[in-house]
């Protein structure tokens, strides 16, 4: 049983870093079908200009709760719990990544910065109709791939899961676990929810995403980090912890008696 679980341990650490690879991979796999487009498009005509929020920026604040978790609570919650939720999360937020990367390559929306990043071949074009069949001749390869990988924005989603992720924890384990509010963390949460949002909406003034591409990550991200949280973390249970019994009672119950004319003789025992 002890090598099983050694295994079984090795397994969920490692199985994060798996997925993560297989998601960066296809971050920047062409897609297998890509959205054709009408020459007028105003929607695809924006200027292409650098993120406001970088990816690396990104990736550190999917990765902070996880550091985060570690330092805050390892002497809080018990280590197995501990180590339940730090599992869980490194799952959970490596998979949406590898989920919403995938999206994209079935999906193939096309960004409103396309026609700037892609620059197609307008003279072969026939723009009287749909343009389904089309050649880019943009200097970047790399950003004419991206053009074509709108839905879902992976920056809100990321976020998203991150930042709802930690208002949990923070909420289950700091406040609701002791039963007491506390200004600190209510501030520490909403800096948390602002940032994921002014994430989010960066992509939409950055002209990298559509507005639905950006509230479809909101939606994946949240919502499954809502359910990672408590269906596999276990948060709920840290945060409403059952009462334990140590064997003792103020109460006095009577182990032994002689009755005598009705009336009860002897020393009660305590349990």
């Amino acid at each position: 049983m002890d090598r099983f679980n050694q295994v079984k341990t090795v397994v969920e650490v490692t199985l994060p870093f798996i997925i993560l690879y297989f998601a960066v991979y296809l971050e920047v796999a062409e897609p297998y079908f890509v959205r054709g487009f009408f020459c007028g498009e105003q929607r695809l005509s924006y200027p292409y200009t650098d993120s406001t929020v970088p990816n690396s920026l990104i990736y550190g604040t999917g990765t902070f709760p996880l550091i985060f978790i570690i330092v805050t609570a390892y002497n809080v919650i018990p280590l197995k719990k501990l180590y339940r939720v730090w599992v869980s999360y490194a799952f959970g937020i490596s998979s949406i990544y590898l989920f919403m990367n995938i999206m994209k390559l079935f999906y193939g929306e096309l960004r409103p910065n396309f026609f700037e990043a892609c620059q197609p071949e307008w003279p072969s074009m026939n723009c009287s109709g749909y343009v389904s069949e089309y050649t880019c001749t943009g200097p970047s390869r790399k950003a004419a791939i991206e053009s074509m990988r709108s839905f879902p924005s992976s920056h809100a989603g990321i976020t998203a899961f991150g930042m709802f992720y930690l208002i949990i924890f923070t909420q289950e384990v700091f406040i609701n676990r002791r039963n007491r509010f506390h200004l600190g963390w209510a501030i520490f949460q909403w800096a948390g929810f602002l940032w994921a949002v002014y994430a989010g909406l960066s992509r939409i003034t950055d002209n990298k995403h559509h507005m639905h591409d950006v509230m479809a990550g909101f939606f994946i991200g949240s919502t499954t980090s809502y359910w990672v949280a408590y269906q596999w973390s276990g948060l709920g249970e840290i945060g409403n912890p059952k009462a334990e019994h140590d064997g003792k009672t103020k109460n006095h119950v009577i182990t032994h008696c002689s009755c005598q004319n009705g009336i009860s003789v002897g020393k009660p025992k305590e349990s």
